[in-house]
């Protein structure tokens, strides 16, 4: 796949020549502008929320105001992921509904197909990511581009899992809601961050970032770190450096331009997979692991990703007038790498060379408090995988690998998103609304399949091979396209100033892009009843699910308290269902599945030195129908819950300062949950304690102040099931059997961060 250096340089070159060019003639046309204030439309509410968030883990609900989200602050990104700081999951998954089992306690991105989340009982489809950075979808879903942030570098994160604004839904897919970083921008005054981690497993982790300070109308902060880790059994380990650059640049107070710019290495052994069969063992197979002979598809080296990413963001905001602005954040992502492992008897080799690029357009407007406006326009482009284009099959040996083919050649064209949008919100009394429409239009790529045919003689050159290669028409798809409306609405009645009853609701959408593999994999059977790929991608349609909220938000001092009941009804679902007009079986966008569920979140600050957090769940989501699977063949799914889905969910951190030492002990609980769709394959429940000790000194060894924490995750070493990797429709004993994960093991760390 070819890059386009061209777009990168010209994205670079647009965004500098703003920051640093156009300060001129901006103070020509202000000249009295000595300082340059940070620029800030006038507040579309007219609500106040005034409570100090040093301390809490999450902003204090802004009760009155017509959003929704949960924001989590500075210190739940210390607290919770500080041993790698690496991926957000670790932050949100104190969520209630959030179930994110990690497979090691750093949260590496060992899955390389999917994130493993669910949020309600929903995971993520297609190869869209459910993280989203300052609002505009950069993911390497399937590929490297998950945990390509330093969480250093983030300010806060926003989750949203019910009402989803119009403009904070925007990717490939936004089923399950969205994880949205938000940037932490330079710092005003010179300063130095370095933070030094060591810890188990020989994790040793070094994160340094400068920030210049205000340089007339600009300022800047690069960041630098690299960490390296053994697996927590077996042999392997991982490698990661990432460096940062942020630029801002504000020539007067009504333009502000910036420039962010990630990049990322990561190169990561696997973790075995146990069957379902082995984890009734658990404590005999819990070290279980790829093994040592290069002669076997287990051997260690044979099972590992290997990734190199470059993400670009900027943000261009103008102030029109004191009450409107327009803005435009045009992104790339560069993903770039290698996921190898073990399939059957061959060995796997899975190029990934794929790119994300696009824009938002955005004008926003203050008619009145009653009155407040925006709109908006989002373009998106991206190249698959997604469905894969470059699987290499290979045979072991005594010798190692033999190259025999292609388990998939094609030559796929680019993903297009073409997203108008509009919203309105405000105060009627004691009302606030949102409500918001998005425009979908979205063209699935055309593909072509050169894998019919393939053998060992064929190029391992991906180009060479499709040059020389044969196009197969059976396996050969032109582009299809899909339009959606998107509504969202948000309703609140202010019962008081600390008090709201609300209902929302938003559709979201999905696609999974299996069927092209799925094809791939069973071509002479699908061949032989005469039934193309065609005719099967015309019947693709987009999974949505109408998601509607009922909640209080409510007030107590500085405590914030959010119960709400929701319900989700999927259309579109896929399932590998039997397809009547064509005689066949195959991932069929045909089922529909309903989920419901009650939420409480609650969070805040008991005393000025005890601070809690406590999110619980109950989440039901299953199939409304039975699976016709054959001909004559139909399985009970109606009423079961899904895999991987448990269905109770308890997490709770309390945070207590006792002679300068902040003392957090953290819980999290998740019932049992299944491997498979028959609710066959039991995998029990479990309890995870870690315990996190901070220490902060004050302006001491020329610092302004020294922070020394130590991190221990489960700390009662239980052994227990993490990710499940399965479908939604998995049956046990069949080819979509599941596969299991251990978690990660007792785990202690210890970190010291310096600032200058």
């Amino acid at each position: 796949m070819k890059y386009h250096t061209k777009r990168i340089i010209g994205t670079v070159l647009l965004v500098a020549a703003l920051n640093m060019g156009s300060s001129a003639a901006m103070m020509a046309e202000d000249p009295e502008n000595n300082q340059t204030p940070p620029w800030q439309l006038e507040p579309i509410t007219v609500y106040d929320t005034t409570t100090d968030t040093i301390n809490a883990f999450l902003t204090p609900l802004d009760v009155l105001a017509p959003s929704n989200q949960e924001s989590y602050t500075k210190k739940s990104i210390e607290t919770f992921g500080r041993q790698s700081n690496i991926n957000v999951f670790k932050i949100v998954e104190m969520s209630p509904s959030v179930n994110y089992t990690a497979v090691d306690a750093l949260g590496t991105n060992e899955n390389g197909f999917h994130d493993s989340i669910r949020i309600r009982g929903k995971k993520q489809t297609g190869p869209g990511g459910v993280k989203s950075y300052d609002g505009v979808p950069i993911s390497g879903n399937p590929g490297g581009g998950k945990t390509i942030f330093d969480m250093e570098n983030i300010e806060s994160v926003d989750l949203y899992k019910g009402y989803i604004p119009v403009d904070k839904g925007l990717g490939f897919s936004n089923l399950v809601g969205k994880v949205d970083m938000n940037i932490k921008r330079p710092e005003h005054t010179f300063g130095v961050d370095l933070s030094q981690t060591i810890g188990s497993n020989n994790l040793f982790r070094t994160f340094l970032r400068l920030d210049t300070g205000d340089i007339g109308n600009i300022s800047a902060f690069g960041s630098f770190s690299d960490t390296i880790s053994d697996k927590y059994k077996g042999e392997g380990d991982l490698k990661r450096t990432n460096e940062a650059l942020g630029v801002v640049g504000k020539p007067n107070n009504k333009i502000k331009t910036e420039l962010f710019v990630t990049h990322n290495s990561e190169y990561q052994h696997n973790y075995y997979n146990l069957t379902y069969a082995e984890t009734l063992n658990l404590g005999q197979n819990f070290s279980k692991d790829f093994n040592t002979n290069k002669a076997s598809v287990n051997y260690y080296d044979y099972n590992k990703q290997n990734f190199e990413d470059t993400a670009l963001l900027a943000n261009i905001e103008d102030e029109l007038t004191p009450d409107s602005k327009i803005s435009l954040k045009p992104y790339y992502l560069s993903d770039n790498g290698e996921y190898s492992y073990a399939s059957g008897t061959n060995v796997i080799k899975w190029d990934i060379n794929h790119e994300v690029f696009g824009g938002v357009l955005k004008y926003e407007k203050t008619f009145s408090k009653e009155l407040n406006a925006k709109l908006g326009y989002w373009a998106h482009r991206q190249l698959p995988p997604g469905p894969p284009a470059d699987q290499k099959k290979y045979t072991v040996g005594p010798n190692g690998l033999t190259f025999a083919g292609y388990a998939v050649l094609a030559d796929n064209d680019y993903h297009d998103f073409q997203s108008p949008f509009t919203a309105v919100n405000g105060q009627m009394g004691n009302f606030v609304y949102s409500a918001g429409v998005r425009y979908l239009d979205f063209k699935l790529g055309a593909l072509k399949s050169y894998t019919n045919g393939t053998s060992a003689t064929t190029s391992q050159d991906y180009d060479t091979a499709i040059a020389n290669g044969k196009l197969d028409p059976w396996a050969s798809v032109d582009a299809k396209d899909f339009k959606e409306w998107l509504p969202s609405a948000y309703l609140g009645y202010n019962m008081s100033k600390d008090a709201t009853i609300y209902v929302d609701y938003t559709r979201t959408y999905g696609l999974d892009v299996n069927l092209f593999p799925t094809y791939v994999q069973q071509r002479a059977s699908f061949v032989s009843k005469g039934v193309t790929l065609q005719n099967l991608w015309d019947e693709l349609d987009l999974e949505t699910a109408d998601n509607f909220d009922l909640g209080v938000k409510y007030k107590i001092g500085d405590i914030c308290l959010n119960p709400n009941a929701f319900v989700s009804v999927v259309k579109n679902k896929q399932a590998r269902i039997y397809d009547a007009s064509y005689n066949v079986t195959y991932p069929y966008n045909a089922a529909d599945a309903l989920a419901y569920g009650a939420e409480l979140a609650a969070s805040g600050a008991i005393t000025k030195d005890l601070d809690f957090l406590v999110g619980l769940s109950y989440n039901k989501y299953y199939f409304t129908q039975d699976l016709r699977t054959a001909a004559n063949t139909t399985i009970s799914a109606d009423g079961n819950q899904v895999p991987d889905a448990p269905m109770y969910m308890a997490k709770a951190a309390l945070s207590y300062k006792i002679f300068g030492f902040a003392l957090t002990p953290s819980i999290r609980y998740m019932s049992e949950r299944y491997g498979d769709v028959l609710n066959q394959e039991k995998i029990g429940d479990a309890t995870i304690v870690d315990f996190d000790i901070a220490y902060e000194i004050k302006k001491i060894l020329g610092a302004k102040s020294v922070e020394f924490r130590i991190t221990a995750t489960n700390v009662f070493n239980q052994k227990y099931i993490s990710a499940i990797n399965t479908a939604d429709d998995a049956l046990a004993a069949t080819t979509t059997a599941a596969t299991y994960q251990t978690g990660a093991p007792v785990g202690v760390y210890a970190n010291v961060s310096l600032k200058f």
